[in-house]
């Protein structure tokens, strides 16, 4: 069983509570004017297959090296890739103590609306889900979520005593992952004013450089 992957890292602290490690999986049939990742969208380009045995072998050591609380997953649409998933989250359930976060641009009633054994059974195993598609106009800064029509489940007991603190954080931050020369990632769910700020920056930067 394999996982069409875009990105993952090993260890962050801005998607969800505590260090956590993040999957994201590659493809999207939805298009959210200025989602905050369009290179996850394509379905068929830009991700890498990955055995599920082989995630789970490096989340399971990423949990044990770096002290994990949980595992978030994202996207693109982790739901677009139920079946082949549904053995990762299983299998973290059962071996782990990590809890487990996911992204969907589809709302829960949608979900559970398809009738899918395996969306239903991905739904039984996680802790926390953050549904709905993005709306600009509705992003208020608030943390774990793009934009206020997204929702907040508490699909397990874990967090409920923190889900009042949590549908009401504005505490927004991100991370810069860097690898090769030129190639940055970036973590988290960035505030509104985010791009516009970081392009300025950067265009202030180069002619920095030029003079």
């Amino acid at each position: 069983m394999r996982l069409y992957v875009s990105h993952r890292e090993q260890v962050t602290e801005v998607l969800g509570p505590g260090r956590r490690y993040a999957l994201w999986l590659q493809g999207c049939k939805k298009r959210c004017p200025n989602c905050v990742f369009p290179w996850g969208q394509p379905l068929h380009e830009h991700g890498t297959w990955v055995s599920v045995s082989a995630l789970l072998a490096e989340i399971r050591s990423a949990a044990a090296a770096q002290r994990l609380r949980g595992l978030t997953i994202s996207g693109g649409e982790p739901f677009l890739q139920a079946a082949a998933l549904l053995p990762l989250i299983q299998s973290i359930r059962e071996q782990t103590a990590l809890d487990i976060m996911m992204y969907s641009g589809y709302t829960l009633a949608e979900l559970r609306a398809q009738k899918d054994a395996a969306i239903d059974d991905i739904l039984a195993c996680i802790d926390l889900l953050v549904d709905g598609e993005y709306i600009e106009s509705q992003n208020t800064d608030t943390a774990y979520r793009g934009s206020d029509n997204q929702v907040i489940h508490f699909l397990s007991p874990k967090y409920l005593p923190y889900k009042e603190r949590m549908e009401h954080l504005h505490n927004r931050s991100v991370e810069f992952v860097t690898r090769d020369i030129g190639d940055v990632f970036l973590i988290g769910i960035p505030a509104k004013a985010f791009r516009a700020e970081f392009l300025r920056a950067a265009a202030r930067r180069g002619e920095e450089r030029k003079q």
